[in-house]
């Protein structure tokens, strides 16, 4: 019978599946990758993997998490420049973010077809943690805008909902049949900096 794992070892095992599962995710997307490829890829086994994951998914859910804690604080740091216009600051700062969504290869990937798949293979818990934790880290970021007087005070409940609708409205571009969904997120851009932010002349 093999010795267990030390907690070294598996934290260097986990690293790798992250490594490795990124780069395929990466190369040939979430539905084409398989596992016998992850596990290949980190030199363990296939029961091996089922001990850190119990699907690909959550494999995929775990890099993507990873990813998007490193690029969180530079997405929100210095969103308004002194300065500047903030409605147009704010405008670059969510096409900024709709330009990574659609083009980063590991969020491009999460369509409507690929999206309705994560919800059905990860646990309800891991879903409402992950929310939780990104309107928490969001409305630090938001609350701080209001303080200064740079954002309309409004409910955070309410705008973390308006945030999260427009990340959903990206993912179901490809539903768009026929329609102009380049267009319609520039409207409802342009609608959200107008409605939300305060220009130094009018306070």
């Amino acid at each position: 019978m093999p010795r267990p794992w030390s907690e070294k070892e598996k934290e260097v095992i986990k690293k790798s599946l992250l490594k490795e599962g990124r780069n395929l995710f990466e190369k040939y997307g979430l539905q084409k990758t398989t596992i016998d490829e992850i596990v290949s890829a980190t030199n363990i086994s296939k029961g091996s993997f089922y001990l850190f994951y119990k699907s690909k998914e959550e494999l995929y859910f775990d890099v993507l998490e990873e990813v998007e804690n490193k690029f969180k604080e530079k997405m929100f740091e210095n969103v308004f420049q002194p300065g500047k216009n903030r409605r147009e600051c704010f405008k670059t700062f969510l096409n900024k973010m709709v330009e990574l969504l659609t083009t980063m290869p590991l969020y491009k990937e999460i369509t409507s077809s690929n999206y309705e798949l994560l919800l059905l293979k990860l646990p309800e818990k891991t879903l409402n943690e992950h929310l939780q934790r990104d309107q928490k880290d969001i409305s630090k970021y938001f609350n701080y805008w209001m303080e200064q007087g740079w954002m309309k005070r409004v409910d955070m409940e309410s705008l973390n909902g308006l945030l999260l609708s427009m990340i959903h409205f990206i993912i179901h571009r490809d539903d768009f049949q026929g329609g102009n969904f380049e267009a319609s997120m520039e409207l409802w851009i342009e609608a959200l900096s107008s409605y939300l932010i305060i220009e130094e002349n009018e306070k």
